[in-house]
């Protein structure tokens, strides 16, 4: 009996503790100074992160909510299956009435960005840091157009540090001002950089981070993929593969997402009239202009009297959509079959794995913009 009083090794400590969700972790702070040194130092922090990067069991669902009125927004968690809304998850300080872009999501982390106010900040949803980004050097006109500028948010792995891009011109027949935001110096910079092609924010095509790179859609005379490379800091266009229309289908719709596929980046190329949905998920190799696709399966027709809009795959296998009611539609594609459709807020209950984090503007119109999926994190900004 002696023996219970036994100390585990340090290492072994550390690696129990790796394994634990960050909630858990915060509140372990304040077992020992010890504990607290640990779970506050870098190295423990990056150790949870690649634990968590390595384990799809723990990933994190952000749903984005877009409006369609003026209301003023706030953000609500959802775990457990209860919503909860409160200024426990504000960020801050008041903001101005506007849209909320979601521009990136890297390591647990996401960057907001308020248009109206060109005010940037980072935050890490699970240990609730906020971090307000300086302004940058290039204001942002009154009532610009948001087609005309852009942010992407990532990581660069050689300076181990994080990164905001912003693209902006004033009028479609100018040339894109980029600026850098650095979080190790918080500061901006511009970089001498051209844009191979027109980058839209088109709600049909969202923006996403993956690997170092952060992608766009791109359009003007074609569509195509312009990504930035968060290390060399140049930009590169990626042509889109090509895809036979079948002969039955009049495409009258157009919606595509970028996705994550059996550790790859993809894209659902989604095709639609007015009573029938055809889907194919292609997935890319490669960087820049020497990327490589594949064709990893086509989703016949199948009748759809309501605008279905890709989200996400989750777990390489159930495909998400939302409909013109804002109700959530899981495909599987292996037996091919489609599920019922169900309110979002009900998505936790479905896939009991994900805990789901709201970032949503007030009733009653709006739609389910994007389906995030990410990784809880130590990370501190």
């Amino acid at each position: 009996m002696n023996n219970l009083g036994y100390k585990i090794r340090g290492d072994v400590v550390i690696e129990i503790l790796s394994r634990l969700p960050v909630k858990t972790l915060l509140r372990f702070k304040c077992v020992s100074k010890t504990w607290f040194t640990i779970i506050i130092s870098h190295s423990f922090s990056q150790k949870h992160l690649n634990m968590a990067l390595a384990d799809s069991n723990k990933d994190r669902l952000l749903i984005v909510h877009e409006s369609f009125n003026s209301c003023e927004s706030f953000f609500a968690l959802f775990v457990n299956g209860e919503i909860t809304l409160g200024t426990n998850l504000s960020f801050g300080k008041k903001r101005s009435r506007g849209d909320i872009r979601v521009t990136g999501s890297c390591h647990g982390l996401f960057c907001i960005h308020y248009d109206r106010d060109d005010e940037f900040l980072l935050w890490n949803p699970a240990t609730r840091e906020i971090k307000d980004i300086s302004n940058s050097s290039i204001p942002l006109p009154r009532n610009v157009d948001a087609e005309l500028y852009q942010v992407g948010f990532g990581f660069d792995s050689n300076t181990r540090d994080y990164k905001v891009v912003k693209l902006m011109r004033l009028d479609e027949n100018c040339d894109y001002h980029v600026e850098v935001y650095t979080l190790s110096t918080n500061s901006w910079r511009k970089i001498e950089a051209t844009v191979p092609d027109y980058v839209t924010s088109s709600p049909s095509m969202l923006p996403t981070y993956w690997n170092g790179t952060y992608y766009w859609w791109g359009e003007r005379d074609r569509d195509v993929i312009i990504c930035f490379d968060m290390c060399i800091e140049q930009f590169d266009m990626i042509l889109l593969p090509t895809i036979e229309v079948l002969p039955t289908v009049v495409r009258r719709f157009e919606y595509h997402c970028f996705t994550e596929y059996n550790g790859s980046l993809g894209v659902i190329f989604c095709f639609m009239n007015c009573s029938k949905t055809w889907c194919e998920l292609w997935t890319m190799k490669g960087k820049g202009a020497e990327v490589s696709w594949t064709k990893q399966y086509f989703i016949g027709l199948f009748e759809s009297r309501l605008n279905l809009r890709p989200l996400m795959i989750l777990k390489s296998k159930i495909i998400l959509f939302t409909n013109d009611k804002n109700e959530i539609i899981p495909y599987d594609h292996v037996t091919k079959t489609m599920q019922a459709p169900f309110p979002d807020d009900s998505l936790m209950k479905m896939f009991k794995s994900h805990e789901c984090l709201f970032v949503t503007r007030c009733q009653p119109l709006w739609i389910t913009r994007a389906i995030i999926s990410y990784k809880e994190s130590l990370v501190r900004i």
